[in-house]
């Protein structure tokens, strides 16, 4: 037994317990928590409307921002980019882009036009007709510088004048003539006549088939065939209505370009023509040949042509 100050005595074995003291008594005997109890898994519960509206404004908020990224990078390109292709075009394209079709109308090839389609037959073929000579008889006498040949009288331009003695022609009487030289042998030869179809091939057929069957015949006289050829180049062609002196004609002509052009030096192509006139006195003709491709020449045949008159 001791002693404490105040003098009180406490029992050694004494059954009170100590306040000062924590208690453990409760606890396992190692002094350690007892985590031995089979409490099992923890299940999560369902999350709340909150937690879910949150989770719904953040993905909004995800998407909105990809989005406008997007539209600022298409911005840029559409002003930088694209802007610089747009802006410099290939030049022909954008020629080609200020054309209109405002008053234009469809190209359609015209088949009489000389440069596309070929000549018509009258040109090219053989005479349709017999090129019939008739008996020739002189004509009546012509005045100084003056040609004349049936119903029929033209002017002799500068530098015709060489004379041409005619001794048949097809379908022509009361013929005269006269030419230019041009080269050689070679002549540029107007002549004037009446006009004479044999009763035994239907007589004068008129103003256009006379004209067409008068050139027939002419374009394929050997005289001028040795030069043309046998398959020449015809172009120029017409067969048209015309009124010569006030009277009514009809003029057939084209040119005629030489098969084999090294004939002549000066000279690779002719102008041969036909016109029938219905003079008084019956139907009479101008036909011949003139050099196309010799300036002073292809002048003659205009001046000649201007001053051909009906002398009945």
């Amino acid at each position: 037994m001791s002693k404490e100050p105040g003098g009180e005595q406490r029992s050694a074995d004494s059954s009170l317990p100590d306040s000062s003291l924590p208690d453990f008594s409760s606890q396992s005997s190692d002094g350690l928590p007892a985590f031995d109890a089979d409490d099992g898994p923890v299940t999560l519960g369902a999350p709340s409307e909150r937690a879910l509206r949150r989770s719904r404004t953040t993905m909004l908020a995800v998407i909105g921002s990809a989005v406008v990224v997007l539209a600022v990078l298409a911005l840029v390109l559409s002003q930088t980019v694209f802007r610089s292709a747009l802006d410099d075009p290939d030049p022909t394209a954008y020629q080609t882009g200020e054309r209109s079709a405002e008053g234009q109308s469809e190209y359609v090839p015209d088949p009489q036009d000389p440069d596309i389609a070929p000549p018509p037959p009258l040109f090219t073929q053989a005479p349709t007709t017999e090129c019939t000579v008739p008996t020739n008889s002189n004509p009546p006498p012509s005045v100084p510088g003056k040609v004349r040949g049936g119903g029929l009288e033209y002017t002799n331009p500068e530098g015709w004048g060489d004379g041409w003695s005619v001794s048949s022609l097809p379908y022509l009487t009361e013929v005269g003539a006269d030419s230019r030289l041009v080269e050689g042998g070679w002549y540029s030869v107007l002549n004037l006549g009446r006009v004479a179809f044999p009763e035994n091939e239907g007589g004068y057929p008129g103003l256009e088939p006379a004209a067409v069957a008068i050139f027939q015949c002419y374009a394929t006289t050997s005289g001028v065939l040795s030069h043309f050829g046998e398959h020449p180049e015809v172009t120029d062609y017409r067969s048209e209505v015309m009124s010569v002196d006030g009277t009514a004609a009809w003029i057939v002509q084209a040119t005629y370009h030489f098969e084999d052009p090294s004939k002549l030096e000066s000279s690779s192509a002719s102008v041969v023509t036909s016109i029938v006139v219905e003079t008084p006195n019956g139907p009479s003709a101008l036909v011949g040949d003139v050099a196309a491709d010799q300036p002073e020449h292809a002048q003659n045949l205009e001046d000649i042509l201007a001053s051909l008159a009906v002398v009945e």
